[in-house]
């Protein structure tokens, strides 16, 4: 934990608060409030994160539950392929999705021959995002399957006998044991989303900026190198990953207490 994590943090927290001279000096922090071009970056990040967790939490939740509705052997079955998906991402995944969405892709040669109107862009920021998704809806599906696989058919049954009502039930009983879990998966997919760096890079380039393409171009840059302000970035990054993580906990545990 010390070399891992907290050692590289103090560091890259203290390279933040210096100039490429290694004075002391604020005006890292103040070019990324002053600069539009980071500032995109940051909303680019928290853009993309926010919706593909999102839209993958939803789908994730409707697969895992689909996923205790079939027998064991089928499960089996999309359990590996789903722990596959789940790791294919990076420049594999960019280079399926330029084969199926790129401009000479298989999807723009069929919507072509169809004459249909394709309004799909893979190389833009709504490509990105549904890029993302790719990877992001089988994770949640293996954290969220367990969860699922956990609820007791039977409780169903007896709250029925008690007398009540299917929405009481999903209230009552459901929700709280899957809420929290699902919150926590959201988190998790998040801090997924935002960490990543070798899809959107191989997919796009630099044409859309992100906090870890920013960091990646001012470590690499050359003549433009800047790591100060590369700590700066990646400081800023582990505070909004600890601020969601404690967010996340906190909601979880009051739910969990209230349940």
């Amino acid at each position: 934990m010390v070399l891992v994590l907290l050692l590289p943090i103090l560091i890259m927290v203290i390279a933040s608060f210096q100039s490429t001279d290694g004075s002391f000096s604020l005006a890292n922090y103040q070019q990324v409030i002053t600069n539009h071009y980071y500032l995109k970056a940051i909303r680019n990040s928290l853009g993309i994160s926010v919706v593909a967790s999102a839209v993958s939490l939803v789908i994730a939740v409707i697969g895992a539950w689909a996923l205790t509705r079939l027998s064991q052997k089928t499960k089996n079955i999309l359990i590996t392929l789903f722990n596959m998906s789940a790791s294919f991402a990076g420049v594999p995944l960019a280079f399926s999705l330029i084969i199926l969405f790129g401009n000479a892709g298989v999807w723009k040669a069929m919507t072509a021959a169809m004459h249909l109107k394709d309004s799909l862009e893979i190389y833009s920021l709504t490509g990105t995002t549904l890029a993302f998704t790719f990877f992001e809806i089988p994770l949640g599906i293996m954290f969220l399957f367990p969860v699922f696989e956990e609820l007791n058919p039977e409780w169903r049954e007896i709250s029925a006998v008690l007398g009540a009502k299917p929405l009481f039930f999903f209230k009552k009983v459901i929700l709280p044991v899957i809420l929290p879990n699902m919150i926590e998966v959201f988190t998790l997919l998040f801090a997924n989303a935002m960490g990543t760096y070798e899809t959107i890079y191989a997919l796009t380039g630099n044409s859309i900026v992100t906090i870890p393409i920013l960091i990646g171009t001012l470590i690499d840059g050359g003549l433009t190198a800047n790591i100060p302000l590369a700590c700066t970035f990646a400081t800023l990054f582990a505070l909004v990953m600890t601020l969601i993580v404690w967010v996340g906990n906190r909601v979880t545990r009051s739910k969990r207490e209230a349940a």
